[in-house]
């Protein structure tokens, strides 16, 4: 063997023993503990609320809406054209859905306040799933957007914090073992249901941005004035105060498509993922405040974006408003010099 083919296979084997060596570190970091955790109990709980509301909206018109004899007849509901699994298809009778419409609202309840969270993610995605698929006509993107990221979130440990789950095992002060080979399989999966709904939102905002592109009234950045101009989900003498101002109009519409097609960039720098979430929080909130047809969808975007953030934003975040309202709670008041 030549000293060529001795220096080429050195290089090689040096090259296979540093790839060997990066994988053994990304298992160690992704599965000897957990990231997002905050920002996975916030998005579950804002995920719960939101599917808790759905029952709360429509509980006095539930049998019109979504009952066997409602608005959407029971043909088209089960008819060979849908074929999809729904938990009311399995009886006509209107027992049998009172006791689902009402299960379904406890379960989301309780996986709001994280109760055996894993299992109550599973029984939340099939009742809401179920509920949607009753009457397709009154979904909207946030529907679509909460059933794919229940899915997921069945791997992702959400009760961590802000739940019951979290409240008993500190109670009974119980911790994982961090070193069990359970807990280092549940976090790879944990990690990789982050990474599917962080996917989601990009796939979400890169393609309505794309889409915007090549809209003309985007382009000439009109868009925003005869969106606010559809009485169907504006408030009345409120969004006059924008579409009247032809510049805000256009900065405005112009911004929302260059930040849809950034986001996804912007998420690769750790730094710059507080300002991405934040503008896209805004975003949404704007939409919610003018486009009010779209509470729910603005509500389900805005709890996945707050998974991106990482639990060392969230404690910084914390510490900073714990020590403004120390600052402002250490000032005293001026003394009354009358």
């Amino acid at each position: 063997m030549t000293e060529k083919e001795l220096r080429t296979g050195t290089e090689n084997n040096a090259a296979l023993a540093n790839m060997t060596a990066m994988v053994y570190s990304l298992l160690e970091r992704f599965s000897g503990r957990r990231n997002a955790l905050i920002g996975s109990a916030l998005t579950r709980v804002i995920l719960g609320a939101i599917g808790f509301y759905y029952y709360l909206r429509d509980y006095f018109d539930r049998s019109f809406l979504w009952g066997p004899e409602g608005v959407w007849p029971w043909q088209n509901f089960t008819g060979p054209d849908n074929d999809t699994f729904s938990v009311y298809s399995l009886s006509k009778s209107e027992t049998w859905f009172q006791l689902a419409f009402h299960a379904g609202a406890v379960i989301a309840l309780l996986f709001m306040l994280g109760w055996k969270t894993r299992a109550m993610t599973v029984l939340h995605y099939v009742f809401l799933w179920s509920l949607q698929q009753r009457n397709p006509l009154l979904l909207d993107g946030g529907d679509n957007a909460t059933a794919i990221a229940l899915i997921f979130f069945i791997f992702i440990d959400s009760g961590s914090h802000f739940s019951l789950d979290a409240w008993l095992r500190r109670r009974k002060q119980v911790k994982p073992d961090a070193g069990s080979m359970r807990y280092r399989i549940g976090s790879l999966l944990h990690h990789a249901g982050l990474l599917a709904v962080i996917l989601q939102v990009c796939t979400i905002y890169l393609v309505s941005g794309m889409y915007k592109v090549q809209g003309e009234r985007w382009q000439n950045g009109t868009a925003l004035y005869y969106i606010l101009r559809v009485g169907e989900f504006g408030w009345p003498g409120i969004n006059h105060l924008v579409y009247e101002h032809a510049t805000l109009v256009v900065a405005m519409t112009y911004a929302t498509v260059f930040f849809q097609i950034a986001f996804s960039f912007l998420l690769l720098k750790r730094s710059l993922r507080p300002f991405a979430v934040t503008c896209g929080v805004l975003l949404h909130l704007g939409i919610a405040v003018y486009m009010s047809g779209l509470l729910t969808f603005s509500s389900t975007m805005i709890a996945l974006e707050l998974l991106i953030m990482g639990d060392e934003h969230y404690r910084r975040l914390a510490d900073k408003a714990q020590n403004l309202v120390a600052k402002r709670g250490s000032v005293e008041p001026a003394a009354n010099t009358n």
